[in-house]
């Protein structure tokens, strides 16, 4: 396998996204889709509709990055200024494209309207360049090499789509990817098949994973391993590149099982899955029915069961309240609730998200517990008590997995 890597730079363009009214989504999809293919991705930036600024921008990514994709800016607005700031840093003028002007006048005509003067500057591209087709927009993009110096020899390769989301994920679909890869293989001089597997842990902080793994996340490490953490899910992402498929699998299988001989139970599943969704999938083989008590998650806990596996569900506000309508008395234990709701519900196994603090009860000196607990016909009542914390955005999620990751035990 090669040790070369190339390196890549993605820039998004438009004032409505550098004075922050809709964000850039493009970017961090783009980035997953160079990963894939064994690209470095190592800068993100975004400008807004100067042709200084937007100039500027193209200078340093093309004197960097042996790959610069670009997106936004091509519309037919005075603002879009994408294709001649290009074309300047190209050293090149704009050439009319026939094919690209039909192309535009015919989606006006499929959509039975008159088609602006202005629309015609989108059949403009810098010479040289390959047009990349937008079968659903008026606004084609278009690859091409531009020199790093004026004697020639060494380039940058970029490729320009439109800022649409829907219309640059299509383009890159079909064609984007492709021309990267040709790129690749013609500057490393091998063709590489790349292979990627995620594994997905829950309960340890990333710092313990890590430590558990010492070597596996250096960045010289073959295959190249990553760890993410996002809402308490820690992901290990294992990407292969190498010049046979053969190869990518002995690399990704040799380290997966590093990963599990490490990490154990903590490893919860792999890829799409989730921690409701692997809970559910085993409940469904089993042939078993979930029932869930909620005094503090409002319902978050069952709408995380699919419904192949939802027998039904309690959202109460106290512990009380729910012995109650169980027909316990208030002084009710936990187990005695939850052995109540399968018997109400038909349920077999019972997952449950015991009371929150109220609002008065947490500060900055106290601790407030939360019981979190599961319950199965044949193998009792089992509870763990967490400290209520973190961020507010994920504490409901965060104890929806715990719940699920304790019936799953």
């Amino acid at each position: 396998m090669s040790g070369e890597s190339l390196h890549a730079e993605i820039i998004s363009i438009g004032d409505e996204l550098t004075i922050g009214k809709i964000v850039d989504t493009n970017s961090a999809w783009l980035s997953q889709k160079l990963t894939d293919l064994g690209v470095e991705v190592l800068w993100h930036s975004t400008v807004g509709d100067s042709m200084e600024a937007l100039m500027s921008v193209l200078r340093i990514a093309c004197a960097r990055a042996e790959i610069v994709l670009v997106t936004g800016g091509l519309g037919p607005t005075e603002d879009d200024l994408t294709r001649e700031a290009i074309a300047r840093a190209a050293g090149v003028e704009l050439v009319y494209d026939p094919a690209s002007f039909e192309h535009v006048e015919t989606l006006f005509k499929r959509r039975n309207r008159p088609m602006p003067e202005s629309n015609k500057v989108q059949a403009y591209f810098p010479a040289g360049s390959e047009v990349i087709n937008n079968p659903h927009g008026t606004a084609n993009g278009f690859s091409l090499c531009i020199p790093r110096s004026p004697h020639g020899g060494d380039y940058a390769f970029l490729a320009a789509f439109p800022g649409v989301p829907a219309e640059m994920r299509e383009m890159w679909n079909a064609a984007g990817a492709e021309k990267v890869n040709q790129q690749i293989e013609r500057r490393i001089g091998e063709k590489r098949y790349i292979l990627t597997r995620s594994i997905h842990c829950f309960g340890p902080g990333e710092s313990f994973v890590e430590s558990k793994l010492p070597h596996l996340v250096d960045r010289r490490h073959v295959p190249r391993v990553g760890i993410t953490a996002s809402a308490g899910i820690i992901t290990l992402r294992i990407c292969a590149i190498a010049p046979s498929p053969q190869e990518c699998r002995r690399q990704v299988e040799e380290t997966a099982k590093i990963i599990y001989d490490s990490l154990g139970e903590v490893i919860f599943g792999e890829d799409d899955d989730t921690i409701p969704s692997v809970v559910c999938a085993a409940l469904e083989r089993q042939g078993k029915k979930l029932a869930v008590i909620e005094w503090g998650t409002r319902g978050c806990l069952a709408k995380a069961i699919g419904p192949e596996v939802f027998a039904g569900g309690l959202v109460a506000s106290s512990k009380q309240s729910a012995a109650a309508a169980l027909g316990l008395d208030e002084d009710a234990d936990f187990p005695a609730i939850l052995k109540a709701c399968a018997e109400r519900f038909g349920a077999e196994r019972v997952a449950a998200v015991g009371p929150y603090p109220a609002d008065g009860q947490v500060d900055s000196q106290a601790q407030p517990q939360v019981e979190v607990c599961a319950w199965d016909a044949e193998g009792g009542f089992k509870s763990q008590s967490y400290v209520f914390g973190l961020h507010p955005s994920i504490i409901d999620n965060l104890f929806v997995c715990r719940a699920l990751m304790l019936l799953r035990e």
